[in-house]
């Protein structure tokens, strides 16, 4: 999980001299809020973490895409809240009073109960979007 985000965040800063990074990269018009981006990385993440389950993937796999989903999720409430996400996922849980076995549950067992425990925490997070930004659909 660890070589993934490390590659992850390599993309992110691998960019050629003078390209303009997202705090200094002008305003696009019609742009996405990040919230939205969030969520779309969400489910898109939920879906991975499906699939690799249906294929019976290694469990590190689903893991790592559970994760990836939980994470995107929290961040999109966090920034529909105004919070900040300070790189620890269950610090970011407590911020927004989530339950306390959300995360519990996620962190252990079979492919199948990371991928429940991973829809479950998203689940919440999308009911918490519902109430404090109703004029969106939070689908997953």
């Amino acid at each position: 999980m660890q070589q993934l985000r490390e590659h992850q965040r390599v993309q992110l800063e691998d960019r050629p001299w003078g390209t303009p990074t997202p705090s200094t990269a002008p305003p696009m018009i019609d742009s996405a809020p990040p919230r939205d981006v969030f969520w779309d990385h969400c489910r898109n993440n939920l879906g991975i973490a499906r699939l690799l389950v249906h294929e019976g993937r290694p469990e590190a796999l689903v893991a790592t895409a559970c994760l990836m989903a939980v994470e995107s999720a929290c961040r999109a409430a966090l920034e529909q809240s105004g919070l900040p996400y300070v790189g620890d996922l269950e610090a970011s849980l407590r911020q927004l009073a989530a339950p306390r076995d959300i995360w519990e549950l996620q962190q252990a067992g079979a492919p199948a109960r990371r991928l429940a425990g991973a829809e479950r925490a998203v689940a919440w997070m999308a009911s918490y979007l519902k109430r404090v930004a109703p004029g969106r659909t939070w689908g997953y």
